[in-house]
């Protein structure tokens, strides 16, 4: 008998038929509903999509139960009567918006639900949210999980070329460089679209071509087009996917989904990019012909069309290209008004910047803009993230700023201003020395790898090209030794090292990873010998940042090179010290592995 109860119990828990059996539901106990929520959130909102008054509790038991597969859940509603939402519940979710107006709303139906019949445990709940002892999802991630779902809905199922070429203008070169496909980040989902796409071959041959390619799906993908004479299977192999949890229709990273929707759509955005640079020429062409070229004043590009622009109020013209590069150098300094690159004190209308940067970059100037006018206004109780410029008034009894930036979302000790240490006191939290030793070797790896123009002071880092750096303002310095430097190349040297000349070309990927980690090692040295107490219980290994695989340039553009003398200048350190860093990574010599 008592078998044949628990049986029934089971069955009730998971074919529930009322919104008080959802509620009863075992694994919803201590907020479990919380974490199934945070877990099927995906899934939570493409259901709503298609059955709107679906009971949220009743949605999440069969998410559960079909262990978060979304085909089979759809299935299961098809064929069970389902249970709507409440009267009593949407009532109570609409009181709560008054309380709570930055939640998440699907949160908010599932909190009008759980509590639509215990008035005791909704006033805990509320008393939690009130006094911040409890957080919840925030009406900011909803948004952002809506705009993620809308995206990878245009990537899968709704593919336009031009959409596709604003999320990433040039597909070729990103995808050939691309280094997201890592055995550990995309490793699965790129072989199961390869044994799709390849259903011929067999998986041993696909997997060594990721792994030739260092697992660039592109290029492996590419490979095996180009292969002469392919070994195939005498029958079609089941798809990889099948027997994985992992697999490439299902995944919703947004980089991963741009590389598929590359790779199946290839002919038609190549063409596409091709047939635009075909108009472009023609119709350069025929404004040279009247006159009728423009020139940026920063880059000097002299053939730019009309519509290809944008000028100052004054009337001095500059390329989209040079100022979306000078608004992200403003605002990577925390500057608002992006003045004119001609020194003319006159500022780029706002409206023009929208038109020219991305969303992302408009709305972080928007923010800082915001939080500049709002600490102008020195408005009582106004507290700001002390990780980002955003901004809050708050009451006096609370002690937690919740920063609702996106790109940050930390919670600070209003006190102390370190990320909430809630329920502990600001004396009872000690500082771990690694920590304070990261701290310091982040704000030296921070001094290495930005220049600032010795002129304008704009903050800049190189990406790539030769080390004569031309700043927005028209000013010309080396990258190297960071010293003023004229318009001929007399300060470097190339094929030979010179005495007192920096080298014209290096692997940044190599000098900014190698001259880091140097001056992270003489902090670390430093430390051994005046605070050695900090180094104790911490793996310096850990701390140091991973050296990167060096970029491959033409032979052209390789300067000889004595990278000791270079790091040691990049840093502003005796070349000796940087020879007595025996510990060095990136400076060991390599060892060839014997031959067996």
């Amino acid at each position: 008998m008592a078998t044949m109860a628990n049986t029934l119990t089971a069955s009730l828990f998971e074919n529930p038929t009322t919104l008080a059996e959802c509620i009863a539901y075992s694994n919803f106990n201590n907020y479990g509903w919380q974490t199934l929520y945070k877990n099927y959130m995906s899934n939570v909102m493409k259901i709503i999509n298609i059955h709107s008054d679906i009971s949220r509790l009743y949605l999440l038991i069969k998410l559960d139960i079909n262990i978060n597969n979304l085909d089979d859940t759809l299935l299961t509603l098809q064929i069970e009567e389902k249970i709507i939402q409440s009267p009593e519940a949407v009532q109570l979710t609409n009181n709560l918006k008054d309380i709570m107006p930055d939640a998440d709303p699907i949160y908010l139906d599932l909190v009008g639900e759980y509590y639509a019949y215990d008035n005791e445990k909704l006033y805990e709940f509320i008393g939690q949210i009130t006094t911040n002892k409890k957080s919840y999802p925030r009406l900011q991630e909803y948004n952002e999980r809506v705009n993620h779902l809308a995206t990878v809905k245009r990537l899968r199922d709704n593919f336009t070329v031009q959409e596709f070429l604003k999320m990433c203008p040039d597909p070729v070169n990103y995808f050939k460089n691309i280094k997201v496909n890592s055995i550990t980040i995309h490793y699965n989902e790129s072989l199961s679209y390869l044994s799709d796409r390849f259903n011929l071959l067999s998986l041993a041959k696909l997997r060594a071509e990721l792994l030739k390619h260092s697992f660039n799906l592109s290029k492996a993908f590419d490979s095996l087009l180009a292969d002469p004479k392919p070994v195939y299977l005498k029958n079609k192999r089941k798809s990889f996917g099948s027997r994985h949890q992992i697999n490439y229709k299902t995944t919703e990273n947004i980089e991963f989904l741009k590389e598929i929707a590359y790779l199946d759509h290839k002919d038609e955005i190549l063409n596409y990019i091709e047939s635009v640079k075909t108009i472009h020429r023609i119709q350069v062409e025929e404004a040279k012909c009247i006159g009728n070229l423009n020139t940026c004043e920063c880059c000097f590009d002299n053939e730019l069309l009309t519509t290809e622009v944008f000028s100052c109020p004054a009337g001095h013209t500059f390329c989209s290209s040079c100022i979306k590069k000078g608004t992200e150098v403003a605002v990577g300094g925390s500057k608002v008004d992006i003045k004119c690159f001609a020194n003319c004190n006159e500022e780029f209308n706002l409206t023009m910047i929208k038109s020219i940067v991305d969303d992302k970059l408009y709305q972080r100037i928007m923010r800082l803009k915001q939080a500049q006018e709002i600490k102008a206004a020195d408005i009582e109780g106004l507290e700001t993230c002390a990780f980002c410029d955003y901004s809050v008034i708050l009451s006096p009894d609370l002690k937690i700023i919740n920063c609702l930036n996106p790109e940050c979302k930390k919670e600070t000790c209003r006190q102390c201003r370190e990320e909430s240490h809630f329920p502990y006191r600001c004396d009872q939290i000690e500082k771990a020395p690694e920590v304070e030793v990261r701290t310091m070797i982040e704000n030296k790896m921070t001094e290495v790898l930005i220049r600032i123009c010795y002129y304008c002071k704009r903050k800049f880092v190189k990406e790539d090209g030769c080390n004569k750096m031309t700043c927005s303002c028209g000013k010309q310095m080396c990258y190297i030794c960071r010293q003023p430097v004229d318009s001929n190349y007399a300060h470097f040297y190339h094929q030979k090292v010179m005495e007192n000349k920096c080298p014209l070309y290096t692997d940044e990927n190599i000098v900014h990873t190698t001259a880091v980690e140097a001056a992270a090692r003489l902090i670390i040295n430093e430390l051994k010998i005046k605070k050695p107490e900090l180094l104790r219980n911490i793996d310096i290994n850990k701390i140091l940042p991973a050296l990167k695989k060096s970029n491959k340039i033409p032979t052209t553009q390789k300067s000889a090179l004595d990278i000791n003398k270079v790091v040691a200048t990049v840093i502003g350190q005796n070349v000796e010290d940087i020879n007595n860093l025996k510990d060095m990574r990136s400076l060991e010599p390599r060892v060839k592995k014997p031959k067996h």
